[in-house]
């Protein structure tokens, strides 16, 4: 009778003594944990940069890691899985939408570009140079793929047509990406690959992937739709390992001790200036070439969201023999989180418009 009465005594003192600690689920704002979760990408971002910080030799090209090596692989190894993911069907129904197709990839690899030109042209010169290089490469990169469509879904506009101008711009991203690193940042180092080896490379490691991906998909398709979840951590898993190296890479050659506390805040002031005023640009002039604010919502998601899932992986190519590829990424890492804050604080007004 007396173990009877201990061990009711025990199962109602366990859920309490559970939640009085600092670990009891219960004991966590609901608002705050669900923040958390949808920030964990970003949160996992930070803390490799943390990590490389504390422990650079672990990451750096001739580490144990060898991570030369390894982030290619991996770059290869995320366009595979993009490839495997992309719902082969679907992008070909939305290719019809050829005036909203050609205004996306005119303001992701035209208008962007310029704009930031013309914002660095009279920020003078409290910008570090590798942080140039990076704001330079943050505005020629294509546009991401999943946050686009699920932001374009959400906000009730054409989702579909926003699918295939984002797998389109990441496919020209391989050769227009390069293209325009040749044309905007060579001239102003000697580090800097030729175009032929570049284009030769990233066909390698980010279009031939992509294409396998695709040409297997159809054999697995009901599987890779079942693993989305799974493909989408794994990914992001390879991303914070590249940026991992980066940084690792960076803080091994001493370049962040010649960083200033101030340079990084007005880095972030200047992302969040570019983001608005991209985002801002697009939204006017997107009229011109959709029919209803369902296209202008996915015109505006298209053009004026820049990817880190194919950003971060490009450059560990592209920049593979540069000094600092932490400070070139770190622009994109910024407007990463920025465009998706934003994003969701505009999904709510987008439905309004949207609807009849």
């Amino acid at each position: 009778m007396h173990e009877t009465t201990l061990a009711k005594a025990r199962k109602l003192a366990s859920p309490r003594l559970a939640n009085s600690n600092g670990f009891g689920s219960r004991n966590m704002n609901p608002r705050l944990a669900a923040l958390l979760k949808s920030q964990s990408f970003t949160l996992a971002l930070l803390a490799s940069v943390a990590a490389a910080m504390l422990v650079p030799e672990f990451g750096a090209k001739d580490g144990p890691l060898k991570t030369g090596l390894t982030t290619k692989l991996a770059v290869a190894l995320i366009f595979l899985i993009q490839g495997l993911s992309l719902p082969t069907r679907q992008i070909a129904r939305s290719a019809t939408r050829l005036r909203l197709h050609a205004f996306c990839q005119i303001a992701i690899f035209v208008a962007a570009p310029l704009l930031m030109l013309a914002l660095l042209s009279v920020s003078g010169n409290w910008i570090h140079p590798d942080l140039k290089v990076g704001f330079i490469y943050l505005s020629i990169l294509p546009t991401t793929i999943s946050s686009a469509i699920v932001m374009t879904s959400n906000s009730d506009g054409d989702s579909s047509a926003a699918l295939f101008s984002t797998a389109l711009s990441n496919v020209l991203g391989v050769f227009i990406t390069p293209l325009l690193c040749g044309l905007l940042i060579a001239s102003s180092t000697d580090a800097f690959p030729s175009l032929g080896s570049l284009v030769l490379k990233l066909s390698l490691l980010v279009l031939l992937p992509l294409l396998v991906g695709q040409a297997v998909r159809p054999l697995i398709r009901s599987r890779a739709d079942a693993s989305k979840k799974l493909f989408k951590r794994l990914s992001n898993a390879l991303i914070v390992f590249i940026v991992f190296a980066a940084f690792c890479e960076s803080a091994k050659q001493g370049i962040w001790s010649t960083i200033e506390t101030e340079e990084l805040a007005a880095a972030l002031g200047f992302t969040t200036l570019y983001l608005l005023s991209l985002s801002g640009l697009v939204w006017l002039a997107a009229p011109i070439a959709t029919r209803g604010p369902a296209e202008r919502i996915a015109a505006f998601f298209c053009a004026s969201q820049k990817t880190l899932a194919a950003g971060a992986p490009m450059a560990a190519v592209i920049f593979a023999v540069f000094e600092a590829p932490g400070l070139i990424i770190l622009p994109i890492m910024l407007y990463h989180p920025l465009q998706l804050l934003l994003a969701g604080a505009l999904s709510p007004w987008f439905r309004k418009k949207a609807s009849p």
